[in-house]
């Protein structure tokens, strides 16, 4: 009470019939504090009606003013009364002093109590006291600490991120999970800052025009699917659901946001989705396999057992000449299904991983020179001229196995598909301090586009060379996951009618 009223107070008989004293009786009953005035004896003033409910004191005891009594029927429900006591008493001893404090009550009741002295005339005449009951107010506080420490204790240990963001996207609370994502120890550290400050520009943008969509639209963000850089540098996969908090009037105040780590959950279905395009191709290597065997390696036993029942059942009719151009194609027949074999047994080896892979130093122009001598009689029959313009003291680190099979296959394959008095050339380049450059060059037929972009794959169909010969289909596929095998790569150039150029990397050998 402020000094105007203590004023009044003193100078106003409260049991008296004015109309001013009954006005501030009726007021002063009115109101939802407790209030007691003594004297500087500790003489009973004035009360009114809340004090005695607060209380709980009989009228009759304080109706005869006797004080004693008031005070110990008071004492009695305290909790600690020797407490109040000894403040009762300091407060006496210093009549110009004032204070507030809590009461505690036996029927567990908790009172708000605040004394200062009565002045009048600037002299202290006495001391009121106001009593005010707290006990839901105490109640709802500590419901509130108990909810903020439930709140808080689940923020900290969910282990999703849990962030909110005021109007201007600026963080006003996050759990540990999200501090440790911003690279902080103390979640505290994020307040006012935004994710400018945290991540990079482009999600930090994106997130920020999102956020902003929804604090103007009032829509939530479910669950958006992006990719961010942690703290650590690690990229993750996350879920962002961001809701917009809106208070009573409809206003919004920010949004709060829930992220979801799944980057487990999207390396598994990467996974998933890499074994299915591997079960695909796996699929598409058995089918081609059985087509081969099915049809390819069966189809040579075709001619050969009708020429070799001609040549059984008809030997002495047939001519010397029909017997040399029959056991011809039996031979080239034998030649083609057993090529067609080797293939297929590289191929598997290649696929189980069980081809050996011992990688060493190999002269390239000598292993070129060999390849050529392997396959000069298939090139004198079509008149065809193969020529080595390798670098002799190129050098590549290789398995010397695996490059003699890419470059005969490369070759064999150019001498097929050359005309009569063609031309191959096979030379190397150096492009840079770790690889080498070997090309197969020729000025055969050439290849449609069609032809090339299926030339490496398991769907490419054998096509008939020049001559008519013939072949199985695998033999640049075999060239490619050779070379993959040593770390190269393989392209084609042909122009139809023109002619082709293969081109492959080996590692270059530094000696």
């Amino acid at each position: 009470m402020n000094n105007s009223t203590n004023d009044l107070i003193s100078n106003q008989n409260f049991d008296g019939d004015s109309d001013t004293s009954s006005l501030l009786n009726s007021t002063l009953n009115a109101i939802r504090e407790g209030i007691l005035v003594v004297d500087l004896k500790g003489k009973i003033v004035f009360y009114n009606n809340k004090f005695l409910e607060i209380w709980s004191i009989p009228k009759e005891i304080i109706i005869d003013r006797d004080d004693k009594k008031t005070m110990s029927y008071a004492l009695n429900q305290l909790k600690d009364p020797d407490k109040f006591v000894h403040k009762v008493n300091q407060l006496y001893s210093d009549i110009y002093a004032s204070s507030i404090d809590i009461l505690e009550f036996k029927d567990g009741r908790k009172i708000e109590r605040f004394s200062q002295p009565q002045i009048n005339n600037n002299t202290p005449s006495g001391r009121v006291w106001s009593f005010f009951d707290i006990s839901e107010t105490v109640i709802i506080e500590d419901n509130l600490i108990k909810e903020r420490d439930l709140l808080q204790a689940l923020l900290d240990n969910i282990p999703d991120t849990i962030y909110f963001k005021d109007k201007d996207s600026k963080f006003t609370r996050v759990n540990k999970a999200q501090a440790k994502i911003l690279g902080i120890t103390d979640p505290a550290e994020a307040i006012g800052k935004s994710d400018f400050d945290f991540f990079e520009i482009a999600h930090a943008t994106a997130a920020f025009n999102d956020e902003q969509k929804i604090i103007k639209e009032k829509i939530p963000l479910i669950a958006k699917v992006e990719k961010i850089r942690i703290a650590e540098g690690d990229y993750r996969w996350v879920t962002a659901t961001k809701v917009p908090i809106i208070n009573k009037l409809g206003n919004c105040l920010g949004i709060v946001g829930i992220s979801r780590d799944i980057t487990a959950t999207k390396l598994a279905e990467e996974k998933l989705e890499s074994y299915s395009q591997e079960l695909k191709e796996l699929n598409a290597s058995k089918d081609k396999l059985f087509s081969i065997i099915a049809h390819d390696l069966r189809s040579p036993f075709n001619p050969l057992l009708g020429l070799s029942e001609i040549i059984v059942n008809d030997f002495e009719d047939l001519t010397p000449q029909e017997i040399r151009d029959y056991n011809k194609e039996i031979y080239y027949t034998l030649k083609n299904a057993f090529n067609l074999l080797e293939n297929l047994l590289s191929w598997s080896r290649l696929e189980t991983g069980k081809m050996k892979f011992s990688p060493e130093k190999v002269n390239l122009y000598e292993k070129t020179v060999n390849v050529i001598n392997l396959l000069s009689g298939n090139a004198k029959l079509k008149a065809i001229t193969l020529t080595n313009r390798v670098d002799k003291n190129s050098y590549v680190s290789a398995d010397p196995n695996m490059l003699h099979s890419i470059i005969q296959n490369l070759t064999a394959n150019s001498i097929k598909f050359s005309n009569k008095d063609g031309i191959i050339e096979i030379y190397s380049k150096k492009i840079n301090e770790n690889w080498i450059q070997i090309t197969v060059s020729d000025n055969g037929i050439g290849m449609t586009e069609a032809q090339k972009e299926n030339l490496f794959g398991l769907s490419v169909n054998s096509t008939k060379g020049t001559n008519d010969e013939k072949g199985t289909g695998l033999g640049f596929m075999i060239c490619k996951e050779m070379i993959e095998k040593h770390g190269g790569s393989i392209s084609v150039e042909s122009k139809l009618g023109e002619g082709t150029s293969i081109s492959f990397l080996m590692p270059h050998y530094e000696y």
